[in-house]
Formats: structure tokens, sequence, C-alpha cells
């Protein structure tokens, strides 16, 4: 499973690149609001600190607008994928990019029938937002497995990267679920990678063990 980070905070992608975790950097307008470098600045510093796919959200709403705009976005990379939001104008752009071989991302992805739509118009990753699904009274681990289910009984090259989690145990739901992709949020990522206290208990005990032993073994 694909693990990206959803933040433009470099101290931590960088963080997980040093780990060997990181896949790649999503980002929305709401993120890329709070950033302090403008959108182009912002986009050269992703490109130049990882070497993964950056999701760059565009802000039309309207399908020539949206096109222009994924076009603009990719003379910076061919490792930028363009976010649309999935509306009958976005479906309308998501197609036309695929035929020019740009790839995008479907996003605001909230039921298995905008999972069919986005992969029929053949985006490349499709973003259901886990959490608020969740907390629309819907049973999100039966929506997210009726979307991986759709994807892989029809042979649908799109790829479903789970967006919007709330916690490191909705990251092993997803796992177990078959997800292609996960998004994470800083919070998210920072309880994933934290250490388990069981193995920190086992290194407490070999460090007891090495040093009651170690006027008798070198190293």
């Amino acid at each position: 499973m694909q693990i990206w980070l959803d933040t433009t905070d470099i101290p931590l992608i960088e963080k997980a690149m040093k780990m060997g975790v990181l896949y790649g950097v999503t980002t929305n307008p709401s993120i890329v609001a709070q950033d302090k470098l403008p959108l182009e600045d912002l986009i050269n510093a992703l490109l130049k600190i990882q070497k993964g796919p950056i999701a760059v959200q565009v802000t039309a709403s309207d399908a020539k607008t949206i096109i222009l705009q994924a076009e603009a976005l990719r003379q910076f990379s061919d490792r930028i994928v363009v976010k649309i939001p999935l509306t009958e104008d976005g479906l309308v752009a998501i197609y036309a990019l695929s035929g020019k071989k740009i790839p995008t991302m479907a996003t605001a992805v909230f039921d298995v029938n905008q999972v069919l739509l986005a992969a029929k118009a053949e985006a490349s990753y499709i973003a259901p937002y886990y959490s608020k699904i969740c907390e629309a009274d819907i049973d999100g681990i039966e929506a997210i497995r009726s979307m991986l289910g759709l994807l892989r009984r029809y042979g649908f090259s799109s790829q479903l990267l789970a967006a919007s989690l709330h916690s490191p145990e909705q990251v092993k739901e997803l796992a177990e679920m078959g997800a292609h992709a996960v998004t994470l949020k800083e919070d998210v990522f920072k309880g994933l990678i934290e250490n388990n206290p069981l193995t920190l208990q086992s290194i407490h005990r070999f460090d007891q063990d090495w040093n009651s032993a170690k006027k008798r073994r070198g190293l």
C-alpha cells in the first residue's frame, strides 16, 4: 500500500523520505492557502525534496478552465498528478486529460457510483474521504470494500487512495481491505510511526541483559 502525506510540511516530508516509507505528497487549496510560499515556489520545493508524485488540486469549477489549469500544472513536472473534485464538469475534464496522458486524481468521493464514474473516465487515482463517509452514518469499511470490489471486478486501472483519515487504526483497516494507497495528515502519520510500547519494553530487556553480561562478552 502506498503511503502519501497530505501536507506541505518540508521537515515532515524529509522524515518520511529518510524512513523509506513515502510514496508521494497530496495537497489541496486549503493546505496551500496556509503555506507561506507562493504556489509556484511551493510546487518546486515539494518536487525537490522528494522523488515521488505530487497531487495538486485545480481551483476552477468548469471543465474548460480545469483542463487549462491541469495543463499549466503539468508544465512544472511529469510527476504532477492533477486533483479534480468529482463533479459533472470534473468528469468531463478527467476524461479529456486522460486522452492527453495527464494523470488525475478524482477527489471528494463518497460513494460507489462516483467511483464507477471516475474509473470510467479513466482517473489515475480515486480519493474517497474515509472518515467523512463514516461520519455520515455509513458503514465506512463496507463502502471501501465495495469500491475496491468494483475496481477489481471490472479490471479498472484506477487506484483507490483513501483520504481524510483520523487515526492509525483507520490506516490498518484500509491496509487489511487492500486499499491501493492512503494519504495522511501529520498527526496520523506521527501516530503511525510512534514507537510500539512492547518494542520499547523488548529493547529495555535487551539492554539489561547485555549490561549484565558485557564484562564477559565484547562487541
